[in-house]
């Protein structure tokens, strides 16, 4: 299955590993959400407020994503910058669930948003080292841990909401962060320090299109998502429902987040950006024009295009670059796509507000269109490996 790389008792326990701790932190990054329309009936907040609070977790990525991964190489920080991630994801929600006001939510989320772009690219870092040759596929794997944390989210959050309440749901999510925090200081060994480098001095322009055209798929991503479990329960749902069917179509990822990194070995990750782009346009234009089953259909296409896309995202980075500036590249492609679609929840928000969510949608339709026009420019397979040399350093 991987070629030349023979799976150690060593390296199985890394995949696990680094798989369960993706999906603890991908359920992290979809647990508000489902917060939301318990923080609309509790607070009385406004859809630009609820979108505010995406903001507050995402606003500085595009800084400090980038940042804290060229710090983890250069000082051999990694597998640090990891659990101080889910440390903040924790106390976030602690916060959170004190909080009594719609100030200390928005500082709760800002605080939590500290973890969100820790994870990526230490953990790419990591695998990619010690996989060189299968990159795709082992990231797809990889990404399965992701697809499990983020279809589990949406059925395990609103459970507990249900169940106890939002304040103490957040409570009991701390639990598997710091569960993750133990696993990841038994078991992860730092690799070396990379050489001094200036922050952005591997900057390729491969790598600056390819962290624009993600950067338009997380803006059309974290629109919808933010919303949808709202959307659903505004349009009838239970709040059970609509976090069943969000998780139906997070779980498309299980399948197409493995399935993208296949066929990024095969074709090359410019052609799954093509299809992706096209499909998640085609299916939220059908999900603004849909009704009764055909808009879960809709919501699941979308999901599964989207989603075939993150382990190729990661695994592009870290080819575009020199390997001692992978921490930096994949910090970059998801830290600026972050930072740029924390907007649109705002401004999708801002849009409800005045026409509704149903037609605020359709504005985010934009922004896989604008990924398409610039994956047309990405390197295809063969340009990336006859121009771009990549050595990797002993693991």
């Amino acid at each position: 299955m991987f070629n030349s790389v023979s799976l150690t008792k060593k390296s199985l326990i890394l995949i696990g590993t680094l798989t369960t701790a993706h999906m603890i932190n991908d359920f992290y990054a979809h647990v508000l959400p489902f917060v939301i329309p318990a923080l609309i009936q509790d607070l009385k907040i406004s859809y630009f407020e609820a979108g505010m609070l995406a903001l507050a977790i995402s606003i500085f990525s595009g800084v400090l994503s980038p940042f804290l991964g060229q710090m983890g190489d250069r000082h051999a920080w990694r597998k640090r910058i990891m659990i101080f991630g889910f440390l903040a994801f924790c106390l976030g929600l602690l916060i959170m669930g004190l909080s009594a006001n719609y100030a200390l939510i928005l500082v709760a989320c800002f605080i939590f948003g500290l973890g969100e772009f820790t994870f990526h690219p230490q953990s790419t870092n990591f695998l990619t080292r010690n996989f060189p040759g299968t990159k795709g596929k082992v990231m797809g794997i990889h990404g399965i841990g992701g697809s499990i944390g983020n279809f589990t989210a949406p059925l395990v959050v609103t459970f507990l909401i249900t169940l106890v309440g939002w304040r103490e749901s957040l409570f009991y999510l701390t639990i598997p962060g710091l569960l993750t925090i133990f696993a990841l200081k038994m078991v992860l060994k730092e690799p070396p320090k990379a050489k001094k480098q200036a922050l952005f001095g591997g900057i390729t322009l491969p790598l600056l299109l390819l962290t624009v055209n993600f950067a338009m798929i997380q803006m059309v991503y974290k629109g919808f998502l933010i919303f949808l479990p709202t959307f659903l329960i505004e349009s009838g749902s239970t709040m059970q429902s609509a976090g069943a069917i969000s998780a139906l179509m997070l779980f498309t990822g299980l399948f197409t987040q493995p399935l993208g990194g296949i066929l990024m070995d095969k074709l090359g990750g410019r052609v799954v950006f093509i299809g992706s782009s096209i499909t998640s346009a085609i299916a939220l234009w059908l999900f603004t024009v849909s009704s009764g089953v055909f808009v879960v259909i809709t919501i699941l296409m979308f999901g599964a295009a989207i989603y075939a896309l993150f382990p190729v995202a990661l695994a592009m980075a870290s080819q575009v670059v020199r390997s001692d500036h992978v921490g930096m590249s994949v910090g970059l492609v998801f830290g600026i796509g972050s930072t740029f679609s924390a907007f649109t929840p705002m401004l999708t928000g801002l849009a409800a507000d005045r026409i509704g969510l149903q037609a605020s949608f359709q504005y985010l339709i934009v922004f896989p269109v604008l990924a398409l026009i610039v994956a047309l420019f990405l390197p295809s397979k063969q340009k990336l490996a006859s121009a771009i040399g990549n050595p990797e350093p002993a693991g």
